[in-house]
């Protein structure tokens, strides 16, 4: 969810560009951001900047949790007391193995995605750290099997996946 100060609906073609670019490669040097948007590489620094600034732009590696021992994934959906919801997202997003955590509707208040070393890892995670958590009444555990996809969202609103803009040589 947006929390910056930018909305997709606010973006110029410029930034949108920007953003599709680094979606495609995250490395991208800036020089080939401006030649592939067709600008100069002084404004997309200055597209980043007030990108990265409001929140919109966040530039990180996404690392498969399975190349890295996480021999356990799983969907938590968690049914909270009504008032403390906000309280219990805000603990929650705060385990570095949570993944995400959103407030739902549906019959969980709360789902998340976690990712965990062992299944004792998980079945510690639910029976003990989340039974702690105050305003949380009950909680069902999804085990991943496999997954299929994990990389994100891709592409950005109003422009299509392939940029029509020059490619590199």
């Amino acid at each position: 969810m947006c929390e910056g100060n930018i909305h997709m609906t606010e973006l110029g073609q410029i930034e949108k560009r920007i953003l599709l670019l680094l979606q495609m490669d995250g490395r991208m040097p800036l020089s080939e951001i401006a030649r592939r948007a067709e600008v100069s590489e002084p404004t997309v620094r200055k597209k980043m900047a007030a990108m990265t600034e409001s929140g919109l732009l966040k530039v990180a590696a996404i690392v498969d949790p399975a190349c890295l021992g996480y021999e356990a994934a799983a969907i938590i959906g968690i049914d909270v007391d009504r008032p403390r919801i906000a309280e219990v997202a805000q603990k929650l997003a705060s385990y570095p193995f949570v993944d995400s955590v959103s407030v739902t509707t549906g019959p969980w208040d709360i789902m998340i995605r976690a990712f965990f070393e062992t299944v004792r890892d998980l079945h510690d995670f639910v029976f003990v750290e989340l039974g702690a958590v105050e305003g949380i009444r009950d909680s069902q555990s999804h085990l991943v099997m496999r997954s299929y996809k994990f990389e994100g969202l891709r592409g950005v609103a109003g422009m299509a996946e392939t940029p029509p803009f020059p490619a590199t040589d």
